[in-house]
């Protein structure tokens, strides 16, 4: 038996060998770069009363308004992955929606809709638990009073597709005011480990702030702006410790490539390339990288939606690809937009009512 233990310890110490060279592999020592992190102290002052007063007032009765004249010749309209149609009493389910929070996993949007229960001032009867809305298997879709809480999958077809069809979803309910927040994880660029951002401007994988859209065999740009007072507001409820930083996020198609990762199946460039593009990157603005927000921010701009995106940084990529943090520091990282939007949450509602 002792000799059984001593192989385990041996094979796990191999184990950790060569993980540890595969990341040496990754990234060598000559290819990292130190510079000065943005730790967010240049962040502007927010008096939080005073600019959600001004915005609620702007934003209180405002409608969504689908921009396609051909929807009002539908005589019905399927919200094919979500499980919904607009002949359903979407009225009585929906209409008093003020906010939707999205993010990739159904796991992870559960536990938020569960963590916002006392923000939202909503109390279950005993026994009860939040149920999934969605009748598909491709998103949940959870309700806490007039929150939305959705996951959208992972990379920009997936939450384009959730995002059409929530809207539609809310603009046959009739909801007014409504405001849109994606959360999720990043990895950071020139930004400490466990770092929240939050983003002003969504930047497209050649670093331009629009989407490049293909629509019948012809290439449209769409304006990847988030909403500044939305960014500003949901920023000055960060209480911790923890580096908040406004700045811009980079998304792109995919996860390994796109990113310029030296550790995915396909890599036809070295580390120096990798470096060059992440220090231009960080040079004009970008502080962390992900796979969505180009999509979320064109898509809420068109339609005149107030959004904004918070994502935590795992990692700082201009150290290295791979995310060395343990599981659960991992966990905890990733709860760090829960606990802000659920502090934004808190304060913001009672705006609405004014």
């Amino acid at each position: 038996m002792e000799r059984l233990v001593e192989s385990f310890d041996d094979l796990n110490s191999a184990f950790d060998d060569q993980l540890n060279r595969a990341r040496a592999h990754t990234q060598s020592d000559s290819d990292a770069v130190s510079i000065d992190l943005d730790t967010g102290k240049d962040n502007k002052k927010i008096d939080f009363a005073k600019l959600a007063e001004t915005f609620y007032n702007e934003q209180r009765q405002r409608i969504i308004e689908i921009q396609n004249p051909h929807i009002s010749s539908l005589p019905n309209d399927f919200l094919y992955h979500i499980g919904y149609a607009s002949t359903d009493d979407l009225v009585s389910l929906f209409s008093d929606v003020k906010y939707v929070f999205t993010g990739g996993s159904s796991g992870r949007m559960q536990k938020f809709a569960n963590s916002l229960k006392e923000a939202a001032g909503v109390k279950l009867p005993t026994g009860a638990q939040l149920a999934d809305l969605s009748t598909t298997d491709r998103y949940s879709l959870f309700k806490v009073g007039p929150v939305l809480s959705v996951s959208h999958g992972m990379g920009m077809p997936s939450i384009s597709i959730l995002l059409h069809e929530i809207t539609k979803l809310l603009a046959y309910a009739g909801a007014t005011g409504v405001s849109m927040v994606r959360m999720g994880t990043s990895g950071g660029v020139g930004v400490e480990p466990g770092s929240v951002v939050v983003t002003t401007t969504a930047v497209n994988g050649s670093l331009e702030p629009f989407q490049r859209c293909t629509i019948l065999g012809e290439e449209v740009k769409r304006t990847s702006e988030f909403n500044d007072d939305l960014g500003d507001l949901i920023a000055s409820c960060w209480d911790e410790d923890t580096p908040i930083v406004r700045g811009k996020t980079m998304s792109t198609d995919d996860f390994y490539e796109g990113q310029g990762r030296l550790d995915g199946a396909i890599c036809d460039y070295v580390g120096k390339n990798k470096m060059d593009f992440l220090m231009k990157a960080h040079k004009g603005g970008v502080r962390n990288i992900e796979m969505e927000s180009l999509q979320f921010a064109s898509f809420t701009h068109r339609l005149g939606i107030p959004a904004a995106m918070v994502a935590v940084a795992l990692l700082n990529r201009l150290e290295g690809d791979q995310v060395p943090a343990s599981a659960e520091t991992l966990s905890e990282y990733s709860a760090r937009p829960q606990r802000l939007l659920a502090s934004f949450l808190k304060k913001s509602i009672p705006y609405h009512s004014k």
